[in-house]
């Protein structure tokens, strides 16, 4: 029989997890506030809702920072949507079936493409601000830190994308500090501790397939043409003859929320959809990121490429914290590397994993962890007098928490305890 004191423990136990889970949740009414939101990994980088930190507790300086960052805001990184959209509507035009809306919708698109030609994936101009955005507020936020004349090893992918941000977050910084030692680097060499290790075949599991089915069914079924379809062409029968609307729609879908960012072209083709279309397609491509990454109970783990990475950041700090001397290390990746890694990190947001393919976005939002220019920092403190050393997580600059590490001080963790709970994965 439980006792009173038991029964405390209990109910405790189970509040504290429902509140993870209800902090966590994603409703539909708070995408539709920003409808941007339902391009996933296309979100351009909102910045951070938390204009305070969390003071330290007393005596407590910040010495070294490990940052990980996605590149920012890009093209997409193949133009075949455009083409697509494109040589269907032109056809159409062609015919004379194009609506004013079609007309309309088709002249963007090749505004749009005259801007993408031949920038597959390239850093955007919006994705060097958000880099230098990004650094000037590290600046601001820990000047103890960052206005001393510091070393700081900055490595990326070899990416361009990747390594333009990189140079644009370190220029910012150097700029704000001329006398920053900043070491750039991007070198095959080194993909093994900045990207996710892709020779990692986990062992794939029955429950993958089943709900990949499922994920695939809901995608397949938000593609549903006939609104748009009625909205672009004067005569539907016609255009169906050599237009497949379901691929029309996922065309459209990319080039529209891709257009975020890119916001000089000051062309929009979100309205193209519903808010309903937009919010059923964006389940899909939710759901279908967080079985690629394994962060569904019981599927395949995939978020095991990215051990080695998390191996290099706490042997980094580790280094970091014996040598003594004040520090930063700096890496710059993809939305495929950071996403595993806030799992392996144990960040809330990426922690609530369900299988309920239907409600999944409920739980993980993956707008919320990886949009164009995320960011995992680790701001490291330690006390004159003291071997205790204090670690905070930031996720896109704002404060976040570890649900399975315990800690007296939140959201301040003492690192030995991160650091057991890491080496203990």
């Amino acid at each position: 029989m439980i006792n009173r004191r038991q029964l405390i423990v209990v109910l405790t136990i189970h509040f504290s997890l429902f509140t993870c889970v209800a902090l966590a949740q994603t409703s539909k009414k708070e995408i539709f506030k920003d409808i941007y939101r339902t391009g996933s990994n296309y979100f351009a980088y909102p910045g951070p809702s938390d204009k305070k930190l969390t003071k330290a507790p007393d005596g407590y300086k910040p010495f070294y920072i490990s940052h990980y960052g996605r590149h920012g805001s890009r093209y997409m990184s193949n133009n075949k949507y455009y083409v697509t959209a494109i040589n269907k509507l032109d056809s159409a035009a062609q015919y004379g079936i194009l609506t004013a809306k079609g007309k309309d919708v088709l002249e963007k698109l090749r505004i749009g493409y005259a801007d993408a030609w031949h920038r597959d994936g390239d850093l955007s101009k919006l994705g060097a601000k958000q880099h230098r955005d990004i650094a000037h507020r590290m600046y601001k936020r820990f000047p103890e830190l960052l206005s001393q004349p510091i070393k700081i090893d900055a490595r990326s992918s070899t990416v361009r994308r990747c390594m333009l941000s990189m140079f644009s977050f370190c220029q910012e910084l150097q700029a704000l500090n001329p006398e920053l030692d900043i070491a750039l680097e991007a070198s095959k060499h080194d993909w093994k501790w900045v990207v996710e290790d892709l020779s990692i075949k986990p062992q794939e599991t029955p429950e993958s397939e089943k709900y990949e089915q499922q994920r695939s069914a809901i995608f397949e079924s938000a593609h549903n043409p006939t609104r748009l379809m009625a909205s672009l062409f004067t005569n539907t029968a016609k255009a169906a003859e050599f237009i497949n609307g379901r691929d029309l729609m996922e065309a459209l879908y990319n080039v529209a929320e891709d257009l975020q960012n890119v916001p000089e072209l000051n062309i929009e083709l979100i309205d193209v959809f519903t808010k309903d279309e937009l919010f059923n397609m964006w389940t899909g491509y939710n759901a279908g990121w967080l079985l690629n990454t394994g962060l569904v109970p019981g599927c395949t783990p995939y978020y095991m490429q990215q051990q080695e990475v998390l191996d290099s950041i706490v042997s980094t700090a580790d280094r970091a914290i014996a040598k003594g001397e004040p520090t930063a290390t700096l890496r710059f990746s993809h939305d495929s590397s950071v996403l595993p890694l806030a799992y392996l990190l144990g960040l809330k947001e990426a922690r609530s994993g369900n299988p309920d393919m239907k409600n999944l976005y409920k739980y993980i939002s993956i707008d919320k962890i990886i949009p164009m220019a995320a960011n995992i920092q680790m701001i490291f403190y330690r006390k004159e007098g003291s071997d205790d050393v204090l670690v905070k997580f930031l996720l896109n600059e704002n404060e976040t928490t570890l649900p399975n590490v315990k800690t007296d001080c939140a959201p301040y963790y003492h690192w030995r305890d991160v650091r057991d709970f890491y080496r203990q994965k």
